[in-house]
């Protein structure tokens, strides 16, 4: 093989590795998507019933190991933090809505009733 073969090779196979995406397998979007949500967001938002009441707000998200949302830990029946009660609602339970930058959380449920459901227990790590 010649020097100048071999210099091309050498050269294709550079080109060829600069070709090779910079973005690693694992990059998740750069962007977020109209109907993506943030939990940053959602946490600490007002959850109403469909009576248009304001039932409680959301205290945590709860994650199943593959990353997907399981539930969703509620406050309940607390007036401005004092005595509140933590609920669990599976995440599927709320309906989201989206008016521009504004949310609306809805739930079936009424305050009585999430109030009577036992107080979720938060594992201690």
């Amino acid at each position: 093989m010649t020097r100048l073969s071999i210099r091309m090779l050498a050269a294709a196979a550079l080109l060829g590795a600069a070709s090779v995406s910079a973005v690693p397998a694992f990059a998740a979007d750069n962007m977020q998507t109209a109907d993506e949500l943030r939990t940053s967001v959602l946490v600490g938002s007002k959850v109403y019933n469909t009576a248009n009441e304001n039932i409680g707000s959301i205290e945590d998200i709860i994650l199943k190991p593959d990353g997907s949302m399981d539930e969703v830990v509620l406050s309940v029946g607390g007036f401005l933090g004092m005595g509140d009660k933590y609920v669990a609602v599976p995440f599927s339970d709320l309906k989201i809505t989206r008016d521009g930058t504004s949310l609306k959380i809805v739930t079936n449920g009424t305050k009585e009733s999430l109030k009577a459901q036992p107080a979720y227990q938060f594992f201690k790590s």
